[in-house]
C-alpha cells in the first residue's frame, strides 16, 4: 500500500518534525491552564502542513483530563458562518445537542438572524464580539472537571477574513477572548493562517500581536524528509536512494505536500523494491501534472500577458533570484516593471526575499513553467 498522500490537509502515514511547533503549543496549554490564557496563529503557505499540526495536537490533547480540543475546518464565508460552525463542532465533540447549546444562547440575550433559530424582532442584532463571547461562555458552562481547558483548533482562518478582512477578524476574536479570559474562563486559541495574514494587517500588527502570538511555519530539514520518507517506505518494503531524497528535497524545498505527491508517485513506480533516478524520472511528469491541476496552472492563468512575460524570464534563468535591472533588461522594457511586480507578490506568484531581488514562489512551480 502507498504509504503516501497526494492531497493536501490529510494525515501523513508517518508525522516527522515539529518538534519546537508542538513544544510551542504545550507551553501555551500550560499556561492557559493555570489561568494565563495564550492564543496562536500559526500561519505559512499552502502545503506547509498547518493542518496536520493542528490534527498532531489534538490527537496529543485527547489523551488529557479535563482537556477539550475542538478542531473547526472553517469553510468560505464570512465571519457570521463561524457561530454556527462552533455550535456544530462543540456540540460532536462534547456530546450534547445543538439545540441544547442554541436555547442556552437564546436566553442569554443574543440576537443573530438569519443563522437558524428565531429571535425577536424587536431585539437588536448582538455585536459580534459579545455574540462570540456569550457563545463561547456557554460551551464553556458544559465542561466537565475543577479546571476544564477549551482550546479551539480553527482551521484556515483566511477563509472567513477574505471579505471581511484580517484586522476586523482579529479584533472580534481578540476582545471575546480577553473578556472570557477575565472572567477565568481557561480558552485557548489556536487557528492556522495564510501566509500573508499578517502582513495584510501592518498598520494594526502591534494590536493584534498583544493577544495573537505569530509563529510561522518553516520547511522541513533535510533530516525531517529523509525520516518522512524513508521510515513509511521502508515498512512497506521500499527504499528510496539517498540521491532520490536528496533530488526531492531540493524540489520540494522542505514543503511537506510537494514532497508527499512527488514520493507518491515515486513509490508507485517502484521497481524491484527501490526507487532510484530512474523511477524518479518515470514518475515526475506525473507529479507536475497533478500540481499543475490543483494548483499552477490556476497561479499561471490568473498572470497578466506583462505577468507571464516575467514568469517566463525567471524560469528560464539559471540563477535563483533576478534583480530588478535584470527583469527590465531582460525583457527589453522601456517602462518601469514595479507595477508588474507589486501584482505578482500579492497573488503569490513571486517572493522578494531581499530588497530588489525577486524569485518565483516555489522551485517546483519554476519547473513547471519550463514546460510550457
Amino acid at each position: 500500500m502507498n504509504p503516501f498522500r497526494k492531497r493536501t490537509g490529510i494525515f501523513p502515514s508517518y508525522f516527522t518534525g515539529r518538534a519546537d511547533e508542538l513544544n510551542q503549543l504545550r507551553e501555551i496549554y500550560e499556561s492557559t491552564k493555570e489561568g494565563a490564557a495564550g492564543h496562536i496563529i500559526i500561519y505559512g503557505p499552502k502545503g506547509i502542513g498547518k493542518t496536520c499540526l493542528l490534527i498532531k495536537f489534538e490527537k496529543e490533547l485527547n489523551d488529557i483530563d479535563e482537556v477539550y480540543p475542538v478542531r473547526i475546518p472553517l469553510v468560505e464565508g464570512n465571519f457570521d458562518d463561524i457561530y454556527s460552525l462552533i455550535i456544530d463542532k462543540c456540540a460532536d465533540a462534547l456530546g450534547i445537542s445543538e439545540g441544547h447549546f442554541w436555547d442556552n444562547i437564546n436566553s442569554l440575550g443574543v440576537s443573530l438572524p438569519g443563522i437558524g433559530f428565531n429571535v425577536s424582532r424587536e431585539r437588536p442584532a448582538t455585536s459580534p464580539s459579545i455574540a462570540l463571547e456569550k457563545i463561547l461562555k456557554s460551551i464553556y458552562k458544559e465542561l466537565e472537571g475543577d479546571n476544564p481547558v477549551l482550546i479551539l483548533l480553527f482551521d484556515d482562518l483566511q477563509r472567513i477574513i477574505s471579505d471581511t478582512g484580517p484586522h476586523k477578524v482579529l479584533s472580534i476574536l481578540q476582545n471575546a477572548l480577553q473578556e472570557l479570559n477575565l472572567k477565568e474562563m481557561n480558552i485557548m486559541f489556536v487557528a492556522t493562517g495564510a501566509h500573508d495574514i499578517f502582513s495584510q494587517i501592518q498598520d494594526h500588527l502591534d494590536s493584534a500581536v498583544r493577544i495573537f502570538e505569530p509563529y510561522e511555519l518553516k520547511s522541513l530539514s533535510l533530516n525531517e524528509l529523509r525520516d518522512a520518507i524513508v521510515i513509511p517506505s521502508q515498512e512497506e518494503g521500499v527504499e528510496f536512494t539517498e540521491e532520490v531524497i536528496n533530488l526531492i528535497y531540493e524540489l520540494s524545498e522542505g514543503i511537506p505536500y510537494y514532497m508527499q505527491v512527488m514520493a507518491y508517485n515515486c513509490f508507485s513506480d517502484a521497481a524491484g523494491g527501490k526507487v532510484g533516478i530512474k523511477e524518479f524520472k518515470k514518475s515526475f511528469p506525473r507529479s507536475l501534472s497533478l500540481l499543475a491541476q490543483r494548483e499552477f496552472r490556476g497561479m499561471h492563468e490568473k498572470a497578466t500577458n506583462e505577468e507571464r512575460k516575467i514568469l517566463g524570464l525567471m524560469a528560464e534563468s539559471d540563477k535563483e533570484f533576478l534583480s530588478y535591472k535584470e527583469i527590465k533588461t531582460g525583457l527589453n522594457l522601456t517602462s518601469e516593471p514595479s507595477y508588474w511586480l507589486k501584482a505578482m507578490l500579492e497573488k503569490n506568484l513571486i517572493v522578494k526575499p531581499f530588497r530588489g531581488k525577486y524569485k518565483l514562489r516555489d522551485r517546483i512551480f519554476k519547473e513547471y513553467l519550463r514546460t510550457l
